[in-house]
């Protein structure tokens, strides 16, 4: 049974599809692990990376996205496996072992249509709009089929951010050492313990049974990401990213995971030419830079705290 993981930040610009991407990408290629990558984010990053502009257009067109899992509602129809595509990593044979779920721009008008459709009792609407992906991955059997689901979700905890919430064992927050994440990043712990999982909590007693639903979906890590590095300084990072570390470090501990991912444009590169760095190690701004390494590390650290997460 595979451990389902989201990755979330309600901040966009933090590298969450790059975590996700670098994430199932390692996990594969290090691990020999089966992932599922589910983009939950309409903007569609993951979905274009994982399967090249040309491929992320035919889905789109033929409408077979994850928006399926949401449209429906107050429906009973899901869809089934065939909104699971392969992705390619040009041509890796590792990405055998990686499928995703793509999204495309129409799941954020679906999610408008959501929020504002019923069904039936108000408590019951409300647990059934927010389980759709539970059920999804029940009538598929996908559970199965995987080491690990991977949820890459929008910079928001609307209903479908909680649909991965409710359907994950863990999550991790990216985050960037400003001073907006010193704030944000415990409001965002409190939302998903005190907002989300308590009254999906609540929800569950009266609602129909999901063996998907995780009540208690547990922090995995923080990942510092996009750290500008500074070479003349003592800590070897500019000052304001020194100072906000710092405070990171304080408030969260152990929580804050090393090795922190390094801001360069080797990553974004690689990422537009639908690669992760680990095929990169020759070039100067990923190799040079040490990115393939530091996500290699990073992969094999998350994958320790996620095996030991609690099922549900």
């Amino acid at each position: 049974m595979a451990k389902r993981v989201s990755i979330i930040n309600f901040k966009g610009g933090v590298g969450k599809t790059t975590l996700a991407f670098h994430l199932a990408a390692g996990l594969a290629k290090f691990h020999r692990s089966r992932v599922l990558l589910v983009d939950m984010d309409h903007q569609s990053s993951l979905s274009i990376v994982a399967l090249g502009t040309d491929g992320w257009t035919d889905v789109t067109s033929s409408g077979e996205t994850v928006t399926k899992i949401f449209r429906n509602f107050p429906g009973s129809e899901l869809p089934g496996r065939e909104i699971v595509r392969n992705t390619s990593f040009s041509g890796r044979s590792y990405a055998e072992r990686v499928d995703i779920v793509p999204a495309g721009l129409d799941l954020d008008n679906t999610e408008i249509e959501l929020t504002s459709s019923h069904q039936g009792e108000t408590t019951q609407s409300a647990w059934n709009k927010r389980t759709l992906v539970c059920r999804w991955l029940e009538e598929t059997k996908l559970d199965g089929s995987y080491d690990y689901i991977v949820f890459d979700c929008a910079p928001a905890t609307k209903v479908v951010s909680q649909n991965a919430i409710a359907a994950s064992h863990g999550y991790i927050l990216p985050v960037v050492p400003e001073a907006v994440m010193e704030r944000g990043a415990p409001h965002l712990r409190a939302m998903i313990q005190s907002g989300i999982d308590k009254k999906l909590q609540s929800w569950a007693e009266t609602g129909e049974t999901r063996s998907m639903f995780v009540p208690d979906t547990q922090l995995i890590a923080l990942v510092v990401t996009r750290i500008q590095t500074h070479g003349r300084a003592y800590s070897g990072y500019t000052n304001d990213h020194t100072q906000h570390l710092r405070q990171l470090k304080r408030e969260w501990g152990e929580r804050l995971i090393k090795p922190y991912i390094e801001h360069g444009v080797g990553v974004g590169e690689v990422l537009t030419a639908g690669v992760p760095v680990y095929e990169r190690r020759w070039a100067q701004n990923v190799g040079g830079r040490g990115f393939d390494r530091m996500f290699e590390e990073l992969t094999t650290k998350l994958k320790e705290r996620i095996d030991n997460l609690r099922r549900a």
